[in-house]
């Protein structure tokens, strides 16, 4: 399929598909847009394959408080196709100007029903490792998942109240009552520092190459890269203070 196309890049999912294309001229991408969507259901047809036209849809990522002058539809099959204001992949909500308002919203919900249900597991009076087994398998395992994604967004914020909620059903504590002493207790990272310990794990695999190759080369640098001065940190990747954290981390828990 990828030799089929002439402009956009191909991503494969087990049964996702996604085609990916930038340009600034809303005429041009829309143009060339089309052009292989055509590529493509000729290819499909070529190989016996169908395609959900119902299912397919698409969206133009933008910086925010930018908007389109013309509104861009597509044809696939004859079919139009309209911009979407959000899409999901891979499990993550992917909005237009990325601000994650959308996934941090649906996790938010995800995550209230994981500690309504360690609520419930707290009247069964178990032992508090089986307790801290549900938190990780019930509510740290999606709090956790793609958070170096949308770790930074404004609205990640909220999940920390929701956090505390969670932590408080461990301990059996009430509704006012600090969780801080709880967070040690049991050895769990808050929301912003669990971000900034899988930052820190990302730039420690950067500096040992141990990324696959396209981040390797295409996502981070060394700051003697970017300048040619004999700084202290010259030897040391862009984000060289996530080092540090990790370390701190490590010796509060």
């Amino acid at each position: 399929m990828c030799h089929a196309l002439k402009f956009s890049i191909v991503r494969h999912f087990a049964d996702d598909t996604n085609l990916l294309y930038s340009h600034k001229n809303e005429k041009i991408l829309r143009k060339n847009i089309n052009q292989d969507l055509e590529f493509l259901f000729q290819w499909l047809c070529s190989n016996r394959l169908s395609l959900n036209v119902k299912k397919t849809e698409f969206i133009i990522f933008r910086p925010a408080r930018t908007s389109l002058k013309n509104r861009v539809t597509l044809t696939l099959n004859g079919c139009k196709i309209f911009e979407s204001t959000k899409v999901k992949y891979l499990g993550v909500i992917l909005d237009s100007r990325l601000s994650w308002k959308h996934h941090i919203f649906e996790l938010s919900k995800k995550l209230s029903r994981s500690v309504g249900m360690l609520f419930k597991m707290k009247n069964l009076r178990c032992d508090d490792k089986i307790f801290l087994s549900l938190y990780y398998s019930l509510f740290q395992s999606h709090l956790g998942y793609e958070l170096v994604a949308w770790g930074p967004s404004i609205y990640a914020k909220t999940l920390f109240l929701i956090q505390k909620r969670a932590i408080r059903a461990l301990s059996g504590l009430g509704y006012s009552d600090s969780t801080a002493d709880s967070f040690k207790k049991f050895k769990i990272l808050s929301v912003e520092n669990l971000f900034r310990l899988k930052i820190a794990s990302l730039m420690w695999d950067f500096d040992h190459k141990l990324l696959p190759n396209h981040f390797q080369k295409n996502f981070f640098k060394y700051s003697s890269e970017t300048h040619s001065y004999g700084t202290r940190s010259s030897a040391m990747p862009i984000l060289p203070k996530m080092f540090s954290i990790i370390h701190r981390l490590a010796l509060s828990c």
